[in-house]
């Protein structure tokens, strides 16, 4: 057996908490993985408009292709417009470099016959094309040279686990590798790597505190951390399409009572989740018409210059999601509880806790902090939406807007990372330790399908490896794994980077 003491400790550091504001992931961290150039070419968000081939053809993405989980192409079916206007529908393949394409013998593939597009970062090959099993050249883009600014700076924007995630049936290599350590080793590193996922948040809201002040960070992790399946950077991009201070300012001169229905008006508004015309379907009940008729009257209030920033164009439905869950619901949840709290009140208020609240003991049931933070995300249970999935569409009880479950993950997903930002500013050392405290001894998270993954990838069947996943802690280790191994490969364990016991003398 081989002790992995020594490797862990250089690849994830203890670093003073002090220094996580200003020093990025560790370099390895940083290297550009292809996944984030599939991230690059699937949303619409960040791939850049209009593009050319190397070999001069302008191309446009009518649809970049349905992500491929499985082995081949990296996108298939997809849609493109060539300058010439011809149409065509085909499979997308994804590297850094365009020399990936020889290099993983996809010239020699015939799975490969079929795409026709070739999408690289960087181009350090002499030839403009790549040539396909049947003898076809297949234009190639190199995104960089298109990119509006550094490729490096994305990392930080992008979310890379948002997207969509493999799946394996056997166990990594990594298995077998663990199984073989003691476990308060094995645990070590699932918190070491847990902790590594906390910085890496603060770093990121760190540097959007840079542009914005820290009550618009708080507001835009709070949304972001409430967004249903497939809906969190929406739901950050709302945040930045109605600023904190501007939606105070809608909800100024109100009275309590309307300010809850004020805030939703707006934010469902500029959602695009209700009709801002006067003609409502028939089919709705007249609960419904009614609310959908006080929010439009609402909505009349706002600016106008405002509203033009309506969106139109998103699709809030998702297979799939539980009616309790719905896009529509969240957001509802996140009006009210804006409106409740008046200015920055709620930041500060969390700080207040975080001040207050005595360290817990080592019971796992006592977690004074994160409790009395869940109970600031208790909103009304009298709005329209208790009784409703959407619009019309009733739920067979009255249930909470946002539940225990998600309230949990909001608090370790935006309020402990933005709250130790604030502790990190101000110099606050009593306030970062109840902060952190706070993160070790949280419970743990809902379970979802890539816990389960990481699960059975790292940690197999084994009994007492599965019962080192005790919280909240080292369920964001397994997902940070996820992040720096399992998700960058090609569906393989060769060449995840996962470390290796020394090879035996």
């Amino acid at each position: 057996m081989h002790d992995l003491t020594n490797v862990w400790t250089s690849l994830y550091p203890i670093t003073p908490v002090q220094s996580w504001i200003a020093e990025p992931p560790a370099p390895w961290q940083q290297r550009i993985p292809e996944k984030l150039v599939r991230c690059l070419w699937f949303d619409a968000r960040w791939r850049p408009a209009p593009l050319s081939t190397l070999d001069g053809r302008e191309v446009t993405v009518l649809t970049p292709g349905r992500w491929n989980l499985q082995a081949g192409p990296d996108f298939q079916q997809a849609h493109l417009l060539w300058g010439d206007g011809v149409r065509q529908q085909g499979d997308i393949e994804i590297h850094c470099y365009a020399s990936g394409w020889t290099a993983h013998r996809h010239h020699l593939d015939a799975r490969y016959n079929n795409v026709i597009l070739h999408v690289v970062l960087w181009q350090d090959r002499p030839t403009l094309t790549a040539p396909r099993a049947d003898g076809y050249g297949i234009p190639q883009v190199a995104l960089a040279s298109f990119l509006p600014r550094p490729v490096a700076s994305y990392q930080a924007e992008i979310v890379q686990e948002d997207y969509p995630y493999k799946t394996a049936q056997a166990h990594g290599q990594c298995y077998a590798i663990l199984r073989q350590q003691p476990l308060p080793a094995v645990r070590e590193v699932l918190n070491r790597a847990g902790d590594s996922r906390l910085q890496q948040r603060l770093w990121r809201w760190a540097r959007r505190a840079e542009e914005v002040d820290v009550p618009q960070v708080w507001y835009e992790a709070l949304l972001r951390a409430c967004g249903s399946t497939g809906h969190r950077q929406h739901f950050q991009d709302l945040a930045r399409t109605v600023p904190w201070m501007t939606l105070q300012h809608c909800l100024t001169g109100l009275p309590p009572s309307e300010r809850g229905m004020a805030a939703e008006a707006l934010l469902l508004g500029l959602a695009g989740m209700y009709p801002q015309h006067t003609t409502l379907p028939e089919t709705w009940d007249a609960e419904t018409a009614a609310y959908v008729h006080t929010l439009q009257r609402y909505w009349q209030t706002f600016p106008a210059e405002l509203r033009q920033h309506a969106w139109h164009d998103v699709t809030w439905r998702q297979p799939h999601v539980r009616p309790a869950n719905t896009p529509e619901r969240r957001l509802a949840a996140m009006a009210q509880l804006l409106a409740a709290y008046p200015g920055s009140s709620l930041y500060e208020t969390a700080l207040a806790l975080g001040e207050d609240c005595v360290a817990p003991g080592h019971a796992r049931q006592q977690w004074p902090l994160g409790q009395a933070l869940i109970r600031l995300l208790d909103v009304p249970t009298d709005s329209y939406w208790t009784r409703r999935a959407y619009l019309g569409g009733r739920l067979s009880t009255r249930q909470r807007l946002l539940g225990l479950q998600r309230a949990r993950i909001v608090v370790i997903d935006a309020m402990l990372p933005v709250c130790l930002l604030t502790a990190q500013q101000r110099h606050n050392a009593h306030l970062r330790t109840q902060l952190l405290q706070c993160y070790h001894t949280a419970p743990c998270l809902p379970d979802n399908h890539l816990l389960r993954y990481m699960r059975h990838r790292l940690l197999g069947n084994a009994p007492d490896l599965l019962g080192l996943v005790t919280g909240a802690r080292q369920q964001q280790g397994l997902l940070q794994l996820f992040v720096d191994f399992c998700g960058n490969d090609e569906g393989a364990c060769q060449g995840c980077g996962f470390p290796l016991p020394p090879a035996a003398p």
